[in-house]
């Protein structure tokens, strides 16, 4: 849930044909993980489970690159651009020149939609990567489609790779019914970006932004009556905030644990928490304090730069571009102060893992699943993660990672990349925290977007609320039915 590598899924994704391509039996037929044995599931219209237990995961085939003949060449699918994706060709040439028996090679999409359509495409066809980057909302596609190796299985057969290294939030994320099928990679959280000279402005302590939704709507009103600026925050109209206000306290977005113990068949965010940021968004348009900006574009973190706000709400992934941006002078009256997100009550329970993790490809052959997973520790690695937060603006999602010297170097430099990682590593590992998992993920965030801006152009919030649940219902009962 990131938005910074084309987040948003808006193109419409035939579920039933994604299955199809799969050879998978007709609607309600029980889906094996991973082609493993499992237990049986009910029907999703009684919220069974699809995925599969911990005791039943495949064997994983550790070292077989080692044993194989020649080099073992792996491709991995990503969705990684500019900065970030200069980042990761460092990070893949300085794997391959310092070991002799893999060689990974990149082939980059345009967008996260770009990399799961091609997927898509080449589960029919049988043109797979090895390993492949992706967007944190298809974890239930990935698992449905049968077709990825649980990371579980490397993580049981590999005892040299110590999983408590990685934050427990970002690896629970991945984890549904027990079983973790991606490994964390990419991550990023929503943060509170405001422009100090506009809390100076207005009397506003700059070192404190808001942290709950009373300090934020009272700072906001001082912001804009004081500070010089027509509105004293801009609110995006995107799921995501949504869905981290109601992961900090405790709510669940889905029913059936977020759709972790079993599969989601209904939502939550029609629930007395969910109408209570609805109206949070209500009010603070109604009043004027805040403007409204579109999911499908960073126009709220550019009304902070001309002046049109002194506060906005937007992933952590932006941050690098951000900086740039003002290094470059272009935005001389913004000094940049960067927050934890504010919550209802404040941070709570924390935020869900953004952004998107790596799978191994079941397609692959032994000595490639095994490649695939070498990689992957390496990436995990702390000059290697570490590395890679510095160069892409990602947080580093291993302890080990933030001590090293490059970390505190650049954290000391820049502290405003530090907030994203804080509040990631105190989230608490639990199901609202870890998100919602379904199919149908991306319709129920288009609903919960559409109920926003239905809600910005006067609808009340109980009525666009209740529309919302409405549909994404439906959309949750389709995608169930399809598999």
């Amino acid at each position: 849930m990131d938005g910074f590598e084309g987040r948003t899924f808006s193109d419409a994704v035939s579920r039933r044909r994604f299955l199809r391509l799969l050879g998978l039996g007709s609607a309600g037929a029980a889906l094996a993980a991973c082609g493993s044995s499992s237990s049986t599931p009910t029907t999703a219209g009684k919220g069974g489970s699809t995925s599969t237990p911990t005791s039943s995961v495949p064997g994983f085939p550790l070292g077989a690159a080692a044993k194989a003949s020649g080099v073992v060449s792996i491709t991995l699918w990503h969705a990684m651009t500019n900065a970030n994706l200069t980042t990761l060709e460092h990070l893949t040439n300085k794997f391959n020149a310092q070991q002799s028996k893999i060689k990974v090679n990149l082939l980059g999409q345009a967008s996260y939609t770009d990399t799961f359509t091609a997927y898509r495409t080449g589960l029919g066809s049988s043109n797979l990567p090895d390993l492949v980057q992706m967007e944190s909302i298809l974890l239930q596609d990935m698992i449905d489609s049968q077709s990825v190796v649980p990371a579980t299985s490397a993580l049981k057969a590999d005892s040299s790779f110590d999983s408590s290294d990685v934050l427990a939030s970002a690896m629970s994320f991945f984890t549904v019914d027990g079983v973790q099928y991606g490994m964390p990679w990419n991550c990023s959280s929503q943060v509170m970006y405001f422009n100090k000279k506009v809390f100076q402005a207005a009397g506003l302590d700059t070192n404190t932004p808001p942290a709950t939704f009373a300090e934020y709507k009272s700072m906001a009103a001082q912001a804009k009556s004081k500070g010089g600026v027509p509105y004293g925050t801009a609110l995006k109209l995107t799921a995501s905030n949504v869905e981290d206000w109601i992961s900090q306290t405790g709510g669940l977005l889905l029913n059936n644990g977020n759709g972790r113990a079993g599969r989601a068949t209904a939502v939550e965010f029609g629930d007395a928490t969910g109408q209570k940021v609805f109206s949070f968004f209500q009010e603070m348009l109604s009043s004027k304090i805040a403007e409204a900006t579109l999911n499908t574009s960073y126009d709220n973190l550019v009304a902070i730069g001309n002046g049109s706000t002194g506060m906005s709400i937007d992933t952590s992934a932006a941050l690098g571009t951000v900086l740039n941006l003002l290094g470059g002078g272009k935005y001389h009256n913004v000094t940049l102060g960067v927050g934890p997100l504010p919550g209802i009550n404040g941070p709570g329970d924390g935020v869900p893992y953004g952004g998107a993790g790596l799978y191994i490809v079941k397609h692959s052959v032994a000595e490639k699943q095994d490649a695939a997973w070498q990689f992957i520790k390496y990436l995990l690695t702390p000059p290697a993660m570490a590395a890679w937060a510095i160069g892409s603006g990602y947080i580093p999602i291993t302890k080990s990672s933030v001590e090293t010297a490059a970390i505190k170097s650049a954290w000391a430099t820049t502290p405003q990349y530090k907030v994203a990682y804080e509040q990631i590593a105190a989230s608490k590992a639990n199901a609202a925290t870890a998100g919602g998992v379904t199919g149908a993920f991306s319709q129920v965030e288009t609903d919960i977007q559409n109920a926003l801006s239905l809600i910005s152009t006067g609808t009340s919030s109980a009525t666009a609320v209740s529309q919302a649940v409405s549909t994404s219902n439906q959309a949750l009962a389709s995608y169930n039915s399809s598999i």
